[in-house]
């Protein structure tokens, strides 16, 4: 989304996005983002959270009102309440062995 967000700002709409990828985030630079350490999928918060959600917005809308700097990452302060885990971090996640030495092909 951080590419579309610059193409959508260079036509004139101010953009910000809310991510839970902070590494990407800082590597692609949109125009604005701010950061929260959330399971992919649930930026906002948990079903239900109204109030969690609505501070989240607001965070999100005062960037984009506030924000001087390109490419501004802002951290939000919110935690999920468990360990947000990774793909790779489950049992049943795909783990792909190492490459073949001599093809360098990928084995499953």
């Amino acid at each position: 989304m951080g590419l579309v967000s610059r193409v959508v700002e260079e036509r004139g709409i101010a953009t910000v996005n809310v991510s839970t990828g902070r590494d990407i985030t800082a590597n692609v630079r949109p125009p604005r983002s701010v950061f929260i350490n959330h399971p992919m999928g649930n930026p906002f918060g948990r079903p239900g959270q109204r109030e969690m959600q609505r501070e989240v917005l607001m965070h999100a809308l005062r960037l984009l009102e506030n924000g001087r700097t390109p490419g501004e990452l802002i951290d939000l302060p919110y935690d999920w309440g468990e360990e947000v885990k990774t793909i790779y971090d489950l049992e049943f996640a795909f783990k792909p062995a190492p490459p073949d030495p001599v093809t360098g092909k990928q084995r499953y």
